[in-house]
């Protein structure tokens, strides 16, 4: 599969989280933002993605995003990724003065 390039549409995976519900990420069709290229230890070149839908969350292309396209079109089908947050208090223990997002 190539890499994707920005204005490409990905599938990404959901996301919850015990402690920061805040940032919880309901996985399906997303829009790459912008991509990214570093070296790996070893000298592997990899590339990263960031999705209009979760700015400044970065994940790896190869070995991860990429095995996984197939597996998500079917678990998601149509489905648009996006932000879900749980705002519980009982979710959002693991900072100190957690307080939610005013947006």
């Amino acid at each position: 599969m190539a890499k994707p390039k920005p204005g490409d549409k990905i599938y990404i995976e959901s996301t919850i989280y015990v402690h920061h519900g805040a940032d919880n990420f309901q996985g399906g069709i997303c829009t790459v933002k912008a991509t990214r290229t570093s070296m790996q230890s070893g000298g592997a070149e990899i590339t990263e993605v960031e999705v209009e839908e979760d700015p400044n969350t970065w994940s790896r292309w190869e070995g991860y995003l990429e095995s996984k396209q197939g597996e998500w079109k079917k678990e998601y089908g149509e489905q648009r990724g996006g932000s879900r947050p749980d705002l519980r208090p009982e979710f959002n223990d693991g900072q100190e003065g957690w307080e939610p997002d005013p947006d």
